[in-house]
């Protein structure tokens, strides 16, 4: 059998051709955003509770959107003549298709419906990522959220639209909910992504943690006294404040499940040689710990100080 898409034909002639097939497919709408219309015009909160009304609707046996969106719009006494800019909406973020929900709407409304709202956002950035102006916004800025309404005016301006206010807000709005950078950094309920989108904030809070570890090594100048300058992944250069000399180096392991005493001592190891002796005032390593269960892990930190003649001192410290 053979099977065209695009301009490409592929011959199918057993299963695993066929499997092949469909992951190499999987993999290339994983990469594109394939929804070019931009309508935005619902508030990221409104989406996640209309998501759930489907999904409740669903388990009635119904996933149509006019009928859901009707009775979500009539239990809170708002014009019905709202439906005209969440219809829309839904479907240039893939929440809909043909006028009944997605798959991934339903996902989105289960979780909502479970409590379970920071994955939920997570599956609804994952939805909205599939449209051209989200993606563009979100790779616009980068690891970071400065700038926000800057990017969203020229990605839209780049796309030949004038965008009105309202229009502008709302997809500011939802970037700034699905994009970590963008969301506040709470350390006591993390994941994986949000842990790493928080490293500034994680390891200024680990240095300032350890004031005592300085102090026991006979270090002068103490956290408060510091400030970071970020060198490369993972890597920071340690600053006077005010001053900008720079004393010392700080780098930070890959997260860790669980405060294992041994496997933080060897992922702590395996940081040495970053700084030679004598060539910093001290350096700083740094091993996340994820502590609990997902998706809302409590992050904690092993924190070594080593100071220019590799004399050491090392702690656990919490970073709530």
């Amino acid at each position: 059998m053979q099977v065209k898409v695009g301009e490409r034909l592929y011959e199918v002639r057993s299963q695993a051709d066929l499997e092949a097939l469909c992951a190499e497919l999987k993999s290339a709408l994983e990469a594109k955003c394939i929804y070019n219309s931009w309508y935005i015009r619902v508030p990221p909160d409104r989406l996640l509770e209309i998501a759930e009304e489907a999904y409740l609707s669903y388990l009635r046996g119904e996933a149509e959107v006019g009928p859901v969106v009707g009775r979500y719009l009539e239990r809170l006494g708002l014009s019905r003549s709202l439906a005209r800019t969440i219809t829309p909406t839904l479907s240039a973020l893939g929440m809909s298709a043909g006028g009944v929900f997605s798959r991934q709407a339903l996902e989105i409304g289960r979780l909502i419906h479970e409590g379970r709202r920071r994955e939920a956002l997570s599956a609804l950035r994952e939805a909205a990522l599939r449209n051209c102006v989200v993606r563009d916004v979100v790779e616009r800025l980068g690891d970071g959220c400065e700038g926000l309404a800057e990017a969203v005016d020229a990605v839209l301006r780049g796309y030949g639209k004038q965008p009105r206010p309202d229009e502008a807000k709302y997809t500011a709005d939802l970037v700034r909910a699905i994009h970590p950078p963008c969301t506040p950094c709470s350390l006591s309920c993390v994941d994986r992504a949000s842990l790493a989108s928080c490293a500034g904030a994680l390891v200024e809070r680990a240095i300032y943690g350890a004031a005592d570890l300085f102090e026991k090594l006979d270090i002068s100048v103490l956290p408060m006294h510091l400030a970071l300058v970020k060198t490369g992944e993972g890597r920071y250069g340690v600053v006077v404040r005010d001053t900008n000399k720079l004393i010392g180096l700080a780098a930070v392991a890959d997260p860790i499940e669980g405060a294992q005493v041994n496997r933080l001592r060897d992922v702590s190891k395996s940081l040495d040689g970053l700084a030679g002796e004598g060539e910093y005032e001290f350096y700083i390593k740094i091993v996340p710990i994820l502590d609990g269960a997902p998706p809302c892990y409590r992050a904690k930190a092993f924190v070594e100080v080593v100071r220019a003649d590799l004399e050491r001192a090392s702690r656990i410290i919490k970073l709530e």
